[in-house]
């Protein structure tokens, strides 16, 4: 395992209004408040929504998207930076129409149907990625 200590320095909370799409917000977010890194937590709902999940076998993410109104139930992730861009990392948890949930690897187009109230919780060092090879994906780098 590998680690690194810092310390929570501010908290930023966002409104995201209806028809933007959460991952563009949250960047803009982050470009507007020069946030270093951190963690994301998000609730809200959603009309349009793509989650994925990644096949280890094929070393790439299978996508879906879904045109539904649907509550964000959860969104936790985080903040980091690869090449001086913010990539946001998102999980969440989808209530659907009939009381089901799902889940998994938000991406795009995720657009906000009501709104996303979104928590920032900034570290005071900036966290990067870089591409591991053992799964072609970019990685924290710690």
């Amino acid at each position: 395992m590998k680690s690194k200590e810092t310390t929570v320095g501010r908290v930023i909370v966002a409104k995201i209004e209806p028809n933007e799409d959460i991952v563009d917000a949250i960047k803009e977010l982050i470009k507007k408040h020069n946030i270093k890194s951190g963690l994301l937590n998000v609730i809200g709902a959603l009309k349009q929504f793509t989650i994925g999940y990644f096949d280890i076998e094929t070393k790439e993410y299978n996508f879906k998207t879904f045109d539904e109104d649907i509550e964000l139930i959860s969104c936790m992730g985080n903040i980091a930076f690869k090449d001086n861009e913010p990539i946001i990392h998102l999980h969440v948890s989808v209530g659907k129409e009939d009381y089901s949930i799902i889940g998994g690897h938000l991406s795009q187009p995720s657009i906000v149907s009501v709104t996303a109230e979104v928590y920032v919780y900034e570290i005071t060092q900036t966290i990067t990625r870089a591409n591991d090879p053992q799964f072609d994906l970019s990685l924290l780098d710690l």
